[in-house]
């Protein structure tokens, strides 16, 4: 094949380089102060009834009247994941476009530079298309397989050849008739070149800042599910750009939606925007925590939606939501944020709605659990009456002596006067019979310890053995889930071969514990070799009492250490 031929063109103040032979054009970042003419193969508003000019571009594609049509999208029934972010993008865009179905446009966002790709989102919907993310320097060879799939006529590559390099256009050149490149100054001037290039007109926008992606993401989505352009500020920026001025108003957009508190986008930005759209135009979506924001964003985007799925991930994984944000967008459908193992009550009410007929989580295991699946409403880690607080190394009681105040000696035949929280002395008792049932009696050894118990216990032991042995078999005082009175140590009663609790492990009681406990709401709380997460050795007679529904999902989702399914760091030293 010949060396394609270079065709410099001119579109306002836009550099185009269209590669004859290839179809490849490369739209050059747009100046500040002119943010360039709408690009020709874009698509109008909902309300626009614009005809956009031809382009001078050989590889343009006719503008369609308005928003092209999407087919029915075909969600997976409980959860959108892939082995990485390539593979969740093309997951969700073979749900947004099921079947045989083909795309006649496909933008491609770098996966390490997915920021850029923000306004791509809305753009590529309008268009009729998906999103995909890519390496920089490849396609991906499953993001490759889909585009095969999806056969588009036109493929754009989202930001300059530094983002996506010469491997990715070559590729891309392979598998469509045409290919753009389309590119400005950071997040922010791409969002004003993509929004540019498939809005030649729009009544809407969204405005968020670059410097919150979890912002960003659930903006992105509510743009493309109604259709309207997303512009992207900076973060630090007391007044609206110039451009982005320019561009609202080329555009015609009269309401804006404002995504963030004004700590993320400025009163002045605020203030800007309302002088460009009307007084009493700009709405802002804002809200305690991310979470919140989440939740009014799909509330301003969709007063009153349609009856099916609501999408859910885990708050602090923009990257896998970013991968989804299209197809959420292009069916119309709600992205919510969780934490990894429950739904804060601020999104809750949304996903319980009538509305809502199933959640899908988005991700794997590792960044949204089950439980949260399941709308686990949320408990705190932190509070010490709490089932679910979390204490080890990093995390002390606070106040360091908490007692209880609903302390029991458990209904068990060998309790030894030992007390827990209520709770867990109930289940504890159910637990006892089913154990001594199936493989014979389990007997407390120690259960709730009080702050000055722990000490005077650690400081024995410290004075017998040393610090390194007493840290690696003992909590210091005011770290112990002892104190919480969740907590107890079993030891084997009766017939075995160990009459202690160190060696439960080897006896039909431990087995049973191991495989069973999670049923009763117990976990195994130090597992064998996870030292360096939970600080402490392996300790097959502690268990500790989180309920029956997080012990499930602990189980079900082969968890660990508790730590991992709360999403926390780990404790390995004070």
């Amino acid at each position: 094949m010949a060396t394609p031929a270079l065709r410099h063109l001119a579109l306002g103040s836009a550099a185009v380089v269209a590669v004859v032979g290839v179809g490849l054009a490369v739209a050059g970042p747009l100046t500040p102060s002119d943010p360039g003419t709408p690009r020709a193969g874009a698509s109008t508003s909902p309300s626009s009834a614009v005809t956009p000019t031809p382009s001078e571009s050989p590889s343009a594609a006719p503008s369609p009247a308005g928003p092209v049509d999407v087919p029915t999208a075909r969600p997976p029934k409980g959860r959108l994941d892939g082995d990485d972010l390539y593979e969740t993008s093309v997951a969700a865009s073979r749900a947004a476009f099921p079947g045989r179905a083909d795309a006649p446009v496909v933008y491609l966002v770098s996966g390490d530079s997915w920021s850029k790709g923000y306004a791509a989102v809305p753009a590529a919907a309008v268009l009729g298309g998906p999103v995909l993310l890519t390496r920089p320097d490849g396609i991906p060879r499953v993001t490759a397989a889909e585009l095969e799939r999806l056969d588009p006529e036109r493929i754009v590559l989202v930001g300059g050849s530094k983002v996506l390099g010469s491997g990715v256009a070559r590729k891309a050149a392979d598998l469509a008739p045409a290919v753009e490149r389309v590119d400005g100054a950071g997040a922010a001037g791409a969002s004003l070149a993509l929004s540019r290039s498939a809005f030649p007109a729009a009544t809407a926008a969204w405005v968020v800042s670059a410097d919150h992606p979890e912002h960003a993401v659930v903006a992105a989505t509510a743009a493309a599910t109604t259709r309207t352009p997303l512009l992207v500020v900076d973060g630090d920026a007391t007044r609206l750009p110039a451009a982005h001025a320019d561009l609202l108003r080329d555009l015609g957009v009269t309401a804006v939606t404002v995504v963030g508190p004004a700590s993320a986008v400025s009163r002045g930005v605020a203030r800007d925007l309302e002088d460009v759209v009307g007084e009493g135009r700009v709405v802002r979506a804002s809200g305690e925590d991310r979470y919140a924001v989440a939740a009014r964003v799909n509330a301003l985007a969709q007063p009153s939606p349609a009856e099916g799925v609501a999408y859910l991930t885990s708050g602090h994984a923009t990257g896998t939501a970013f991968a989804a944000a299209s197809l959420a967008g292009l069916s119309k459908r709600p992205l919510y944020y969780a934490l990894p193992y429950c739904v804060p009550a601020s999104a809750r009410p949304a996903l319980v709605r009538k509305a809502v007929e199933r959640v899908v989580l988005v991700g794997g295991e590792g960044t949204v659990r089950r439980l949260a699946g399941r709308l686990e409403p949320c408990r705190s880690i932190t509070d010490m009456d709490s089932d679910w607080v979390l204490v080890n190394r990093r995390n002390p009681l606070s106040p360091m002596k908490f007692a209880p105040s609903d302390l029991m000696v458990p209904p068990m035949s060998d309790a030894a006067g030992q007390q827990l929280r209520a709770d867990a002395a109930k289940a504890l008792g159910r637990m006892a019979s089913a154990v001594a049932a199936d493989a014979g009696r389990i007997g407390i050894d120690t259960a709730y310890r009080s702050y000055a118990t722990q000490d005077a216990l650690y400081d024995k032991w410290l004075a017998r053995r040393g610090r390194t042995w007493t840290d690696t078999w003992y909590a210091r005082p005011g770290f112990s889930e002892h104190q919480t009175g969740l907590t107890v140590d079993l030891l084997p009663v009766g017939e075995s071969n160990c009459s202690i609790n160190d060696c439960i492990d080897e006896t039909p009681q431990g087995v049973w514990l191991a495989r069973n406990a999670w049923r009763y709401g117990y976990i195994l709380r130090y597992e064998n070799g996870y030292r360096s997460t939970v600080g402490l050795g392996f300790e097959p007679w502690h268990f500790r009492y989180v309920g029956t529904e997080l012990a499930k999902a602990y189980h079900d989702g082969g968890w660990h250490t508790y730590e991992a399914f709360l999403g926390q760091p780990g404790a390995p030293s004070y």
